[in-house]
């Protein structure tokens, strides 16, 4: 490739103008170009192809080394390679990969049997290099996420699962927040596609796949995806008669249920959770479900139960020093909070203080968690998005400034796209209150994009408010009347007078009122 400012690197390839007849002539070049390898450099080609991220210079010569004839020519096949633009090598990084392009076609050239074999010989290869004493970054998996990955491509589902249970979950999910990772490696168990279980043996390992692929498409901001699936995993254990994990499972889709506005069942949901737990003795083992109970109630604005609920599943996350859960807490206790003083500012039940106060011992516990097992990014997110919240209610706009911006930077290191919105609408708030208009404007549209990608419905009533009352502050009525219409109608959810959004439902109907009295 004579690419002038990446000369003989296939990146360049993104350049080029694939419309048309073109991407058939790149095709049949790229076919000249494998067809004139020998066959050595063939399979060299294919073996690269195999492995799922770039491979260091050592990966390809322990490989080679089980071959004479490969290890004679390892390097002088990997310069002709580079060569003919085929292979790129990073000299600085000491690896090798190949654009998507190339590493498809020389793949999909290798025969199924020489596929597995490729695969069987690289996960034996990836099995005896050493866990890490410690994972501190995403890179320090790159090992066992390769290993991983040519377990599934071997045709060893059952044996992927496992590995991916004992040494990838966890860190993904808590420590790290790649989520997206995790739904790119679980979505490979399920060949057939997610309409059909995944390719395991055992029931309740499918059921686990289901709801952890579910997991992580709801913090990506992809609810109605992870629906169906927790839907899939309920059933597996209805039929089984499997009450206790029937039971997480109903608290699971009904998290769902709640962002997505589906308050009625999702509140049947917890409370069929509840009762199955109490049935079973796992009550305290089930704490979430209050937890989750209390975090609903306080949308429909039921405040006094929803602290109820709260206070039950702390006492029972106290009991068990289970500080993490007692993090998650706090949190619902600072939002029920900011919830009841958009109802009601004047409220005796709550102040700007108690938000403050129950946001920082979120932060607190989010720390402690860090200091006695390994940090929560999700927990730190969700710690200063409130506590920004609630220091825009009570002042001073710098430290509101500081958290919600914590906050955002955060979310969008780990694409946690759940709460993203709701940072934006915050700092869209800040601005508006600070005579920023124009960027309070930008903000809350981008807030709306987001809820309305991702079918996110309380979220959206609140972003159309804003946008109302921007839209009323400008002196544009029309605008504000159809943006406050609108977020009454997302509030709605289930209907009045029990299962609306109420905080966002009676602040749309009070705007749309006062728009009607000045016309």
């Amino acid at each position: 490739m004579k690419d002038l400012q990446q000369p003989g690197d296939i990146a360049a390839a993104n350049r080029l103008d694939v419309s048309g007849d073109l991407i058939q002539r790149q095709h049949h070049v790229l076919e000249v170009a494998y067809d004139s390898l020998t066959a050595l450099r063939q399979a060299l080609l294919g073996r690269i192809a195999c492995f799922r991220s770039p491979v260091k210079y050592e990966a390809l010569k322990a490989l080679a080394e089980t071959e004479e004839a490969a290890a004679a020519t390892l390097d002088a096949d990997l310069h002709d390679l580079v060569a003919r633009g085929l292979l790129h090598h990073d000299t600085r990084e000491g690896r090798f990969d190949l654009h998507p392009i190339v590493r498809r076609y020389a793949y999909d050239r290798l025969a199924a049997p020489d596929r597995t074999a490729a695969h069987t010989r690289l996960r034996d290869y990836f099995a005896a290099v050493p866990e890490p004493d410690k994972v501190m970054r995403l890179e320090d998996l790159t090992p066992v996420i390769e290993l991983y990955h040519h377990t599934v491509r071997a045709g060893q589902f059952d044996e992927a699962l496992t590995l991916f249970r004992d040494r990838l979950s966890e860190v993904l999910h808590f420590q790290l927040g790649a989520y997206q990772l995790r739904i790119d490696l679980l979505r490979t168990l399920f060949p057939e596609g997610e309409d059909r279980p995944p390719r395991l043996k055992d029931k309740s390992a499918q059921a686990w796949t289901l709801n952890g692929l579910a997991n992580s498409y709801s913090l990506c901001g992809q609810p109605r995806r992870a629906l169906p699936l927790v839907e899939q995993h309920n059933s597996i254990y209805e039929k089984r008669g499997d009450e206790a994990n029937l039971a997480i499972g109903l608290g699971n889709v009904a998290t769902q249920q709640l962002v997505i506005g589906v308050l009625r069942t999702a509140e049947a949901n917890l409370r069929r959770y509840i009762e199955l737990s109490r049935r079973i003795g796992k009550e305290e083992e089930n704490a979430d479900a209050y937890q989750e109970l209390g975090h609903l109630l306080a949308y429909r604005s039921a405040y006094t139960e929803s602290e109820t609920e709260l206070a039950t599943a702390l006492k029972m996350f106290e009991k068990r020093k289970l500080v993490q859960s007692q993090c998650v807490v706090w949190a619902y206790r600072a939002e029920r909070e900011l919830l009841l003083l958009r109802s009601n500012p004047d409220s005796t039940l709550c102040t700007p203080q108690s938000a403050l106060e129950s946001a920082r011992r979120a932060l607190e516990l989010a720390e402690e968690t860090a200091r006695t097992s390994f940090p929560h990014e999700r927990d730190y997110v969700r710690a200063h998005w409130l506590l920004g919240a609630a220091h825009r209610v009570a002042g001073p706009a710098d430290e509101a400034e500081r958290h919600l911006h914590e906050a955002l930077e955060r979310c969008r290191r780990i694409n946690l796209v759940e709460v993203e919105a709701d940072i934006l609408i915050d700092i869209a708030r800040l601005r508006a209150a600070t005579g920023a208009p124009d960027e309070a404007l930008r903000l809350a549209e981008e807030a709306l994009l987001i809820t309305e990608r991702s079918g996110y419905v309380l979220q959206g009533a609140d972003a159309r408010l804003e946008l109302a009352k921007l839209a009323l502050a400008r002196g544009d009525k029309t605008a504000a009347e159809d943006h406050a219409q609108k977020a009454r109608d997302l509030a709605t959810c289930d209907g009045p007078p029990d299962y609306t959004y109420k905080a966002a439902y009676d602040e749309a109907a009070a705007l749309l009122t006062e728009l009607a009295a000045g016309t």
